[in-house]
């Protein structure tokens, strides 16, 4: 697993490390400005976050400057009721888009709202621009291009929502101008001049919202390569307890039963002594990409629990099925053919404890990986190179009351 870790993010090449979302986008180098819906999802409470300040600032200002202009029309235009409808269409919108900046459901409603409002703002703005201009108030045109530039970088919504915003703009400005009479020359050169403040910004913006994105990835990554073993590229002691406790929370939520597996490789030290380590090394390495295969589902997760000690959550899956996967896992280490000498049958074998738990109340993650280990010893005490399962029958995990499947 290499990668060059430094402040500001990961350079050199992509770690490999097996599940990971955010190495696997890295190292795809997307452009398309989407990731895959959940790590989507993720991103964008990323960016809520980080954009809350830009929000909270930028909206409220334009807001006050469109209720002064807007007051201010009443008193230089009282006859001019489309003037006053569209300012007060606008504050409306930016109103919401405030509300929305301040809410306590703001990650959740910010990015909806701001979108549609933008849209609106847009749309409104241009024609009322449009109107002025067409008047012979050439000065309202430097009105429309700051706002081009704040749409991208201001008022924190995505690009395309922005690149849409800034199409209806120039539509509507030009389109009003062509409906109030101006000469096309005049039209053309005005709506040329705010398409390319679009197209500027819009490259700018987009250079931006693509770093922003990779910022995302390579913080996730590094905090992944915290949570994950140097040598096996699985998560490593610390994160799989962080995951087994929020997973025992859903599952106790879900009334869904868990399968806990600890494995150990037999006689590991014995192949140390007699191979040497960096061939254990190698081992360990290939028997942690074989135990990862089998938690490739969602909630599902594979670690090195420690030494030649593996650990596998199982979310959902019958005893009978927990059981079945255990025996494939220990049949596929076999199968590796990783020579031992000081092995029955001349290979690497595993041995497998596994628990079978419901959690409730009276119950903890603790309990059940104690049970977990109670199932490998007795996998070990028989012999090695073989999987034992062990089910809950009371209601805690920690008096030692189980039997054997």
């Amino acid at each position: 697993m290499q990668s060059e870790v430094t402040a500001g993010g990961v350079s050199g090449r992509i770690p490999h490390l097996p599940g990971s979302r955010y190495a696997q986008e890295l190292g795809r180098d997307s452009r398309d400005m989407r990731f895959a819906p959940e790590l989507e999802r993720e991103f964008l409470a990323f960016y809520m976050v980080e954009r809350r300040t830009h929000v909270r600032s930028f909206n409220p200002i334009v807001f006050a400057l469109l209720v002064l202009a807007w007051a201010a029309s009443f008193a230089s235009e009282p006859a001019s009721f489309g003037t006053h409808l569209r300012l007060a269409i606008i504050a409306a919108a930016y109103a919401v888009m405030v509300w929305a900046a301040f809410s306590r459901h703001y990650e959740r409603l910010y990015l909806k709202v701001a979108g549609y409002a933008s849209l609106v703002v847009a749309l409104f703005a241009a024609i009322e621009v449009g109107h002025q201009v067409a008047r012979g108030a050439g000065e309202y045109f430097g009105l429309l291009t700051p706002y081009t530039i704040g749409l991208y970088f201001l008022a924190a919504i995505l690009y395309r929502t922005a690149l849409q915003a800034n199409v209806i703009m120039v539509i509507a400005f030009a389109t009003t101008l062509a409906y109030r009479g101006v000469a096309p020359g005049k039209v053309v050169e005005l709506g040329s001049i705010l398409a390319g403040m679009a197209l500027i910004g819009g490259i700018a913006f987009r250079h931006q919202a693509i770093r922003f994105r990779r910022s995302f990835l390579e913080r996730g990554l590094i905090a992944e390569l915290a949570a994950r073993d140097g040598l096996t590229g699985l998560k490593n002691r610390r994160a799989f307890d962080e995951y087994l406790t929020r997973t025992w929370q859903q599952a106790l939520r879900d009334r869904r039963p868990l399968a806990l597996m600890l494995i150990d490789v037999d006689h590991f030290k014995r192949f140390n002594d007699c191979y040497g380590h960096q061939a254990g090394d190698q081992a360990l390495q290939r028997i942690g990409q074989v135990v990862d295969g089998f938690a490739r589902r969602p909630l599902d997760v594979a670690a090195r629990y420690g030494g030649e000690e593996f650990a596998v959550i199982l979310f959902d899956v019958p005893r009978e099925q927990a059981v079945q996967i255990a025996e494939q896992i220990c049949e596929a280490i076999r199968k590796l053919a990783i020579p031992h000498a000081g092995e029955d049958p001349g290979v690497i074998t595993i041995s497998i404890g596994v628990a079978i738990v419901r959690p409730t109340l009276e119950r903890s993650p603790e309990g059940a990986m104690q049970l977990a280990d109670e199932g490998l010893y007795a996998a070990k005490h028989d012999g090695r190179n073989r999987v034992r399962a062990l089910e809950s029958e009371h209601q805690s995990l920690s008096t030692g009351n189980f039997r054997a499947l």
